[in-house]
């Protein structure tokens, strides 16, 4: 027999299902975008399932679940560490990659992964893919290096339980052609992001090495639209975008593309910026990041803004924006390293020496990850500086 909550649970259900709904109406619905599916739901976003879909329903009993812990009379307005949920989690499946972006974040994975030749294989990636489903999550993502150069991304893409979790793809689009995407689209990919590093196809294609990339990337978003897989755009920030006014032009980009989303990423000096810490962001620059957000996000005619900050207040409403690693997000390396997002320099454990959900709980109960952070750990200076102590 099942207990029946106690009034404090209940109070916590009630305020946070309204934050919850109050979050997804301020957001995501707005009188913004949405598409109907071929099964006939309302689609609003890459990264949360459509509304009232057995997928949406599973995370909403999830953030519930998670909510009406033990531990929540204590602390209301958080998530304990033994009560969080990876609802986002991004899986490199690939370092390999034809371009050769100057801001790339995944240079050192992709030289120490292949000179080790410790790249997770098809039926290993394919039982991370069961695990973090297992362990609670409703969003997928695959990303690379290039996912498409992945030969058994099909199997992985049809190996999500699509009445649990969605999945989405990261990709720089050059490879998104009529037959891929058709096979994509069989195998059930949910949503696919295209990264542009400019909304100017001369500059993009000069900062990926990559002569007709950024025109490949436009023919292949408008043929995923027309095989029914939502379409967003990715980029990154840097100080020059703010000040020159690039931002405003990725969004004319995505306006003209008629995407439903664009996934705004921080500069982190990592990967190919490592220890260049000049490239973060200040306190001012931040605001100017939300005011941005704040102006296109109540405008109907462009697509939302998804910030990576934003994805901890999307799970959990009751908790504000902030770093979602460890709070509602985990990365799978491709050599089967678990860290508590792409861009972070950590491991908690590696899938082929044990389960993810131990390594889950490692992470939630680390001291860097146990509490939450106002904002993304990697943007502050003194979190690189105590990795190298």
């Amino acid at each position: 027999m099942i207990d029946q909550p106690k009034a404090w649970q209940r109070k916590i259900v009630r305020n946070s299902m309204f934050e919850y709904r109050q979050a997804l109406e301020n957001y995501y619905i707005k009188g913004k975008q949405t598409i109907r599916t071929a099964k006939g739901e309302t689609a609003f976003s890459l990264l949360s399932p459509p509304i009232a879909s057995a997928v949406a329903k599973r995370r909403i009993r999830l953030i519930m679940s998670n909510l009406i812990s033990q531990n929540s009379q204590d602390n209301p307005s958080g998530i304990p560490a033994a009560s969080r949920t990876p609802h986002f989690v991004t899986m490199a499946v690939t370092y390999d990659c034809q371009c050769a972006c100057s801001h790339c974040s995944a240079t050192a994975y992709q030289d120490r992964t292949k000179n080790s030749q410790t790249a997770l294989s098809l039926a290993e990636l394919k039982d991370a893919v069961s695990q973090v489903v297992q362990l609670g999550a409703t969003c997928v993502v695959f990303t690379g290096g290039e996912p498409l150069l992945f030969k058994g991304i099909y199997d992985l893409v049809g190996a999500v339980d699509k009445q649990k979790s969605i999945c989405t793809m990261f990709t720089n689009g050059e490879y998104l052609n009529l037959e891929i995407i058709k096979r994509l689209k069989k195998a059930g990919l949910y949503g696919i992001f295209v990264s542009f590093d400019d909304s100017d196809p001369v500059r993009h294609d000069a900062n990926r090495k990559r002569e007709g990339i950024f025109k490949k990337a436009v023919s292949g978003i408008r043929l995923c639209q027309d095989h029914g897989i939502l379409t967003g755009i990715s980029t990154y920030v840097t100080r020059e975008k703010i000040q020159n006014g690039q931002l405003d032009q990725m969004m004319e980009l995505g306006k003209k593309l008629n995407v439903l989303e664009v996934f705004i990423f921080d500069v982190i000096p990592t990967g190919k910026l490592e220890n260049r810490y000049e490239v973060l962001l200040n306190g001012a620059e931040f605001d100017r990041i939300k005011e941005f957000r704040a102006k296109y996000n109540t405008r109907n005619d462009y697509p939302r803004i998804i910030h990576q900050t934003m994805l901890t207040s999307i799970a959990y409403p009751c908790t504000g924006e902030g770093c979602p690693a460890g709070i509602a997000h985990l990365h799978l390396r491709a050599n089967g390293d678990v860290a508590p997002c792409d861009f972070a320099p950590l491991s908690f454990g590696n899938v082929r020496r044990g389960s993810l959900a131990e390594a889950w709980n490692r992470m939630t109960t680390s001291e860097t990850y146990a509490q939450p952070s106002a904002g993304c750990r990697l943007a502050q200076r003194s979190f690189w500086e105590a990795l190298k102590k």
